[in-house]
């Protein structure tokens, strides 16, 4: 009797504790523990902001909602513990157990998944918004009885209602501007789609080639877990089925395809980096046949190096990449998983480094001497080759992709009439004469804004009179994305707040870009200016508007540097980092500068150096928090020049990039946007150090032909590097041949094809709505003066009126010999005949065709620089 009560109280207990740990977020005892751990270490480091973050947990909640607080709370980012609150993540956290409690997917998901590929707000360095409960609202009813494939595909339809692609500046859109905005890159896309498919209860996951190998580009699109498994898809790209999309033959041509996995994460992928707040595992076997390379440092001794920092770079946008970072072991060994072809391995220590390239497809290993010290003047000559193309094998029957088209077009229609609502120029007029402001400056900012133009007005109209002349030079120094999702209240605190303390420059152009301006640098945009002139005395702002080296000082004693708590990249607000009194370095250098700005003192981080600077006497100073130069803002000059063999004018980030060592690599100066460098020669003054000038020449098959010239910038001296471009020997032969009678008839051209002019033609094949298509369009209009100087043909195709109409309506800026012909599906046969191989599988398919009919370029599907290509054959200098 005995044992059977003690048995079934045994049992009662066992079925009493199973209870309590379904009850749990986080059933498993052991990482419920490293959780509790993690959160007293998060809580510790965000002490003076334990008001707003932790006072949540006053709150009535229950034993879910608790533990899906701490796990957040335990593994989240520096940017997000000091920007948002405890509230914010509680209405998240009750959002996402609400999904999981509706969808009959809420059931099947593991709670390893749900929690770590779910549960996260974060997908990349957005903002952070609301739409994690606003767009549950939305899709709920529209897939609650579908299955989860069905409601991932139609999850992916409705953003293509709300958005589509358009290439914009680095700055990530939170995901309601980007559905505001209705449109955005491939990493705002990307972003919204993970954060609508999470919104639901569906795991997801934002997937980025940090380069491509064959072309100079990246790009990020969706994982999701269906049904035990993971698939891909184009994000606001919806195709038929999971596992399509117009990446994938480009995909299998990939070095590397990573993921920053949210907490402790111990899936079965192979892991890059094991962080304590994240994971970021590597999913190239997804896409690509991969190999594992292997890597022995040793010095000059022959010796092995040990904690050697590693890097496998891969070529792209004319400097080399760090696709992966890793540490040697006590052997000298370290490995990376990659793709099939060549890298550059990089290593360094204690000031020493030595490189190697390798080409995977014939190596697997590899011995790497660390021998060279900064300061030797030489070059080197590389050749680095691409994983070869491979062909699509998935095929979706007509009909499907009949279906899919025509709701591509009728989500085309939904997005337009959205676009429809934004306020239209005769509008803005009026608007205007009420607003006692110029109409056609008022249409310039407001068709920017697109959906963000009601708070642009609400701004304006609630302008303070006498600061009403300042409204466009504030809005002319925000970036066109700030108009598209800049608050009233930032826009309010600048101009109420930037007349407290007198400008200490009278020049209009550097009050506007540095004392008015709200934006230092890639920050989410939160007022700022009036929180920092009530937070310090008048006395010490006065004190450091004469020397703002106070401030420098103000921030070294009270702001602590944390350069690994905040891997999201996404940088602390100036009042976060104030509050936090934690930052990383860069948002330590954001802080200087809205603090100097916030006092009346023009100030910027620098764009090529990223050195905080404030300005005196007309004279940028630097303001160094760590490793000052030897000669304080010391300065070298060097002279850029091109080779007159050149075929092009050199780019920055296309053609050629200027690299300074530090800490035994070469990092590239930002010249992206910088008109310095656009004519040369062209004179830049420099911090002195060691450089290294990188060119490429990328051929069509994704090879690049690349140079390295190593050499020092001396302090007060001047000198002098030449830009060479390495030439592409010309194809002895035609790819193909076309009959240009028939092709002429085919085209239905009413005349004659390359006769008179003599010069050839450019044939595309487009896809209108595709980001392949939309690259190659970005191509031609940035060639567009070259291109009308060639007086050759352009021709593009379309396969109905429609897409040619859409296409006309919205490329206003291309060449003016271009014509547009829709309805000739046997010009690609025509071509495959001459090619004796199937195209335009993948589009855009480009030619270009010599005036006896000889194909000497083809380009089909996805790729970066045609527009470049064409113009080495159509022999344009």
């Amino acid at each position: 009797m005995k044992n059977t009560i003690l048995y079934l109280f045994t049992g009662a207990l066992i079925a009493l504790v199973t209870s309590c740990d379904r009850n749990h977020f986080i059933p498993e005892k052991t990482y419920r523990k490293k959780v509790e751990e993690r959160f007293a270490a998060q809580k510790e480091l965000a002490k003076n902001r334990e008001k707003q973050l932790f006072t949540v947990f006053e709150q009535d909640l229950t034993l879910q909602e608790e533990e899906a607080l701490k796990f957040l709370y335990a593994y989240m980012t520096l940017s997000d513990l000091a920007d948002y609150d405890g509230d914010f993540y509680l209405k998240n956290i009750r959002a996402s157990l609400a999904a999981r409690d509706t969808f009959s997917w809420g059931k099947i998901v593991p709670e390893n998944l749900f929690r770590h590929f779910v549960l996260p707000v974060r997908v990349n360095n957005e903002n952070l918004d609301s739409s994690r409960w606003v767009f549950f609202m939305d899709l709920k009813d529209r897939i609650k009885k579908m299955s989860m494939k069905e409601a991932v595909l139609e999850v992916n339809h409705w953003c293509h209602e709300k958005v589509t692609y358009r290439a914009t500046d680095s700055r990530t859109s939170s995901p309601l501007a980007t559905v505001k905005t209705a449109f955005g890159r491939c990493g705002e896309e990307s972003t919204f789609t993970v954060a609508a498919l999470r919104s639901v209860g569906i795991p997801a996951r934002q997937c980025y080639t940090p380069r491509w190998a064959h072309c100079d580009d990246n790009h990020a699109w969706v994982e999701v877990w269906v049904d035990g498994k993971w698939h891909y898809l184009g994000a606001c790209e919806p195709e038929p089925g999971l596992d399509m999309a117009w990446f994938t033959a480009p995909a299998k041509r990939a070095m590397l395809v990573n993921t920053n996995v949210f907490g402790d994460y111990e899936g079965p992928e192979d892991i890059l980096l094991k962080d304590t707040r994240f994971t970021r595992i590597n999913i190239l076997p997804n896409y690509a046949k991969t190999k594992r390379i292997f890597v022995r440092v040793v010095n000059e001794l022959k010796k092995p190096v040990d904690s050697a920092i590693v890097e496998f770079q891969l070529y792209n946008y004319a400097e080399f990449y760090p696709l992966y970072k890793t540490c040697t072991d006590p052997n000298g060994l370290c490995s990376f998983l990659t793709g099939y072809g060549d890298l550059l391995v990089w290593a360094s220590k204690s000031g020493r480094y030595g490189y190697q390239k390798v080409t995977v497809r014939q190596s697997d290993s590899i011995l790497l001497e660390i021998n060279r010290k900064p300061g030797k003047e030489y070059t080197e000559i590389y050749d680095f080759v691409p994983p070869s193309e491979e062909k699509e094998s998935a095929t979706v029957s007509d009909s499907l992709r009949n279906t899919n088209a025509k709701h591509l077009a009728f989500e085309d229609k939904v997005r337009g009439n959205y676009e429809s609502t934004f306020i239209d120029s005769s509008k803005t007029y009026r608007l205007a004469g009420n607003l006692k402001v110029n109409p056609d400056t008022l249409w310039f900012y407001l068709k920017a804004s697109r959906g963000n133009w009601r708070e642009l007005i609400d701004f304006i109209s609630g302008c303070d009179e006498t600061r009403r002349p300042w409204i466009f030079p504030l809005l002319s120094a925000i970036s066109e994305k700030d108009l598209r999702d800049a608050d009233p209240e930032v826009l309010n605190d600048q101009i109420l707040n930037s007349w407290k303390f007198e400008p200490l420059s009278v020049k209009r152009e550097i009050l506007s870009k540095y004392i008015l301006c709200p934006r230092v640098d890639n920050e989410g945009l939160r007022p700022y200016k009036g929180y920092f002139q009530s937070f310090f005395q008048k006395e010490w702002i006065n004190q450091a508007r004469k020397d703002p080296k106070e401030i420098m000082k103000w921030i070294k004693n009270n702001i602590s540097v944390d350069e690994h708590s905040n891997y999201g990249r996404a940088p602390l607000s100036p009042v976060g980092s104030y509050e936090m009194k934690i930052a990383d370095g860069h948002s330590r250098d954001i802080l200087f500068v809205a603090l100097c700005r916030s006092f009346g003192i023009p100030a910027r981080v620098e764009p090529a150096g990223k050195v905080p600077q404030y300005l005196d006497h007309e004279t940028w100073k630097d303001c160094y928090f760590e490793k000052p130069p030897t000669i304080e803002n010391a300065r070298g000059k060097l002279i850029l020049a091109t080779d007159p063999e050149n075929s092009n004018k050199p780019e920055y980030y296309i053609q050629y990039t200027l690299e300074k060592f530090d800490d035994g690599f070469f990092r590239s100066l930002d010249y992206e946007y910088d008109p310095v460098v656009n004519q040369f020669p062209c004179t830049l003054e420099i911090v002195p150090g060691y450089y290294l000038v990188v060119t490429g020449n990328r051929k069509t098959d994704g090879t690049v032909l690349t140079k390295l010239s190593f050499f020092s910038v001396e302090p007060d001296r001047s000198g002098e590097i030449t830009i060479q471009l390495r030439k592409e020997a010309a194809p002895a032969v035609p790819l193909g041949q076309l009959d240009l009678k028939n092709f002429v008839v085919d085209l239905n051209l009413r005349k004659p094809l390359l006769l008179g002019s003599g010069k050839g033609a450019v044939i595309a094949w487009l896809e209108p709505d595709k980001e392949p298509t939309k690259h190659f369009v970005q191509d031609l209009t940035l060639r567009k003066e070259k291109f009308d100087q060639w007086s050759g043909e352009v021709i593009l195709l379309f396969q109905t009126e429609k897409d040619k109409a859409d296409f006309l309506q919205s490329n206003h800026r291309l060449p003016k010999t271009m014509q547009c012909i829709a309805g000739n599906p046997a010009v690609m046969n025509e071509v495959s005949h001459a090619l004796h191989k199937p195209v335009g599988m993948n589009l855009p398919l480009v030619l270009y065709v010599n005036p006896n009919g000889g194909i000497l370029y083809l380009s089909e599907g996805y790729r970066i620089g045609i527009g470049d290509d064409l113009m080495r054959y159509i022999n344009l200098k």
